[in-house]
């Protein structure tokens, strides 16, 4: 159940910003990949194109766009619609957040205001007051993809982006998820005489490993601020094995370590995963998880390797809501 906060909210999520090197390839990837639909801007703007998941827009840019450039390659930036700009300017200086000193135009050339990520959790915000105009074509009818699940943030400390997202800026909390991984020892006796023996002794936690995820809902989708629970201790390396716990919470900690606070992911919910990871296999995306395993709010996940998905890290999430 949702836990309303106690200021109204900011504004509402006009689009999540996208940056790719390869333009083309990135069209190629959302519709015929993913089998999303995708529409052109008013403004004629070849290096930029909109995608439709559910109730969200991805607006999808060159990564040499000036709008991409408060963000990384991948996922980029969060913009939000709100009723003044001046107002949203009050507000946000109000709760410490400060704006860019050298911001970039707005997307579609708006007028907009741009958050310093350093003090919005690492991830840039555009504040806009006009929506984009876009006419999407009907879904496809083979589509597996029921709406953008949510985004993946790696922050430092999950309290003080509860704070900023939810407290100041008037989003609601999903839910608070700790993963944790524990050990079993199994011990072997081995005897010339009795011969050998097994037993299962009771699970230790393995220190370092485990992940809190806060779930913050700022529009059809949820912000998941992951903060580790340890250092980036990776036991092999990330895509050559299925995923756990253990390689989470490694990876978001050596994203931290290397790159800061900010996006890191995207997850699209499906209601089929195993038709989902059929679907993008067929179309050529290599899966680092080739079959489901259990993921975040009592659902499962598969993660996409991000080398044939021109560099962004995406996953498959399949969950009931309560």
């Amino acid at each position: 159940m949702s836990v309303s906060p106690l200021v109204p909210a900011i504004g509402e999520v006009e689009h999540v910003g996208v940056s790719f090197e390869n333009i083309e390839a990135a069209r190629e990837l959302f519709s015929r990949k993913l089998r999303l639909p995708v529409a052109s801007y008013e403004d004629g703007d070849k290096d930029a194109f909109a995608v439709r998941a559910g109730g969200t827009t991805l607006r999808v840019v060159s990564s040499d766009a000036p709008e991409a450039a408060l963000g990384r390659r991948g996922v980029n930036h969060v913009a939000i619609r709100v009723a003044s700009l001046e107002q949203a300017k009050k507000r946000l200086s109000e709760i410490g957040v400060r704006l860019a000193e050298s911001p970039p135009r707005g997307s579609n050339g708006r007028k907009a205001l741009w958050s310093d990520p350093a003090t919005t959790v690492g991830i840039p915000l555009q504040f806009v007051e006009q929506e984009a105009k876009l006419d999407f074509p009907p879904a496809s009818p083979d589509a597996f993809i029921e709406r953008v699940d949510h985004l993946g943030v790696a922050a430092h400390n999950h309290e003080q982006a509860r704070n900023l997202y939810v407290n100041s800026m008037g989003f609601p909390v999903e839910c608070l998820q700790i993963d944790s991984e524990v050990l079993v020892p199994v011990e072997t006796t081995s005897n010339d005489k009795y011969g050998s023996k097994t037993h299962v002794r009771p699970p230790i936690s393995a220190i370092g490993s485990g992940l809190i995820a806060l779930f913050v809902t700022v529009g059809d989708f949820d912000l998941e601020i992951m903060q580790p629970l340890g250092d980036a201790t990776v036991r092999v390396q990330l895509g050559t094995v299925p995923g756990t716990v253990g390689q989470d919470q490694g990876a978001v900690a050596r994203f931290l370590e290397k790159r800061g606070e900010g996006l890191l992911h995207i997850s699209f919910k499906t209601l089929d995963i195993t038709k989902a990871i059929e679907g993008v296999s067929s179309a050529g995306i290599r899966m680092i998880d080739a079959v489901a395993r259990p993921g975040g709010r009592a659902g499962v996940i598969a993660f996409m390797d991000r080398r044939s998905t021109e560099g962004m890290l995406m996953h498959f999430s399949e969950r009931t809501p309560l």
